[in-house]
């Protein structure tokens, strides 16, 4: 019989591609979005017989979260509550899926044991997710897991993220440079492609904690000039010098965990990851 596995948040952005490659490999694989409710309250039990939950539904736009913090507990703190206690009487095993838990870093590059502290509204939901994690697995004996992406990227994602952002500027016919808010701050890159993997190996682990990453970080402004060298006619470049509140100047994870207990690593180089990005996004 297939491993029958249920996606939240399967239309967006990362659960898109884990859904076709769930399905790929054979998995009976049932793709909840918002058409099927607000994650809150989503109706999970019309799910019967589930072996693993992959829990990627969740508001991320931190920006956002800073004018509306309720929205974005509703959906990521609730809402993992209402996965877990789904977990907690069908016996289904949990990827959970967490993001910028660090805060300001005390060391580079970031160990998993690194201390949490929240910078933004969104930040603190995932580490409040986080803790209920643990505690329905102390308390209920749900097994579950933590990946920790740090910044991907890909063809497909929304402009409000900065490679997206920058991609479509240069792609644009109507602007003639690409402008960022600010080119200073660096953020691990991780290729949509390599988070997958990831993802598929950590089913039905029960207890750990794993970084995705690539292990090195790349400046605004290094991407910026990465993207232009790609175009027929590079554009120009401005930054406007806005830093945002709280902001964190550079990131890089320590994937040697998922190396060394996963056999997992990033396989795709940042510069190969941004041409398939702007190659993908042009057609």
């Amino acid at each position: 019989m297939p491993e029958r596995i249920v996606v939240t948040g399967a239309t967006g952005f990362i659960g898109r591609p884990l859904v076709s490659a769930l399905t790929q490999a054979g998995c009976d694989v049932r793709a909840m979005s918002s058409r099927d409710g607000d994650i809150a309250d989503a109706p999970l039990n019309a799910s019967p017989d589930v072996d693993h939950v992959y829990h990627l539904a969740a508001r991320s736009f931190v920006p956002e979260s800073w004018s509306d913090p309720h929205g974005y507990y509703r959906a990521n703190v609730l809402g993992t509550a209402t996965v877990l206690e789904f977990c907690r009487k069908s016996g289904a095993s949990l990827t959970f899926l967490s993001s910028y838990v660090y805060g300001q870093p005390e060391r580079l590059p970031i160990s998993e044991d690194h201390p949490v502290r929240p910078t933004n509204p969104y930040s603190h939901t995932k580490i409040l997710g986080e803790e209920l994690v643990r505690y329905y697995g102390a308390q209920f004996g749900v097994r579950a897991s933590i990946v920790r992406p740090f910044n991907i990227y890909g063809p497909g994602q929304a402009s409000s993220f900065l490679i997206a952002h920058v991609v479509t500027q240069a792609l644009s016919e109507e602007t003639d440079a690409i402008e960022v808010a600010d080119d200073r701050p660096k953020r691990d890159y991780l290729y949509i492609d390599d988070l997958i993997d990831i993802l598929l190996r950590v089913r039905g682990r029960s207890g750990g904690v794993w970084n995705a990453g690539s292990g090195s970080s790349a400046s605004v402004g290094e991407i910026m000039a990465a993207v232009n060298a790609m175009l027929p006619r590079p554009k120009g470049v401005v930054s406007r010098a806005q830093q945002r509140q709280a902001e964190v100047m550079d990131v890089v994870a320590d994937i040697s965990r998922a190396r060394g207990e996963l056999g997992w690593e990033p396989r795709t180089p940042l510069a190969e990851g941004l041409r398939r990005t702007m190659v993908r996004s042009s057609r």
